[in-house]
């Protein structure tokens, strides 16, 4: 796993990925909010189901403190995972495509 040696980058990254995916899911009607707390940025998705979707991006230091990973967690289906390696674009896809997923399933 590539590991993000400097906060800025990865923050950066997280930050232009969320507000994007935020924007193209706008633009397709639906209704979004981001919030930056406790060190993550949370996309929170409206849709006709009982609860909001919603896409996390932890920043998480090493123990030594020198690196940060990046981790995604998925509130409504219970997932974890490192998108250290992640570019910008791809992590907008990564948002878009499990939004997708999430909506096209059913309870």
């Amino acid at each position: 796993m590539v590991t993000i040696t400097a906060h800025n980058t990865g923050y950066t990254i997280a930050k232009s990925a969320v507000t994007k995916a935020s924007k193209r899911l706008s633009a397709a009607g639906y209704f979004t909010d981001i919030y930056c707390m406790d060190r993550r940025f949370r996309l929170v998705i409206t849709n006709d189901k009982q609860l909001p979707y919603e896409y996390a991006i932890h920043f998480i230091p090493s123990v030594d403190g020198d690196e940060t990973h990046l981790e995604v967690f998925l509130k409504n289906d219970q997932k974890r995972y490192f998108v250290d390696d992640f570019s910008e674009p791809e992590l907008i896809e990564d948002i878009i495509n499990h939004y997708q997923h999430y909506n096209s399933s059913e309870f």
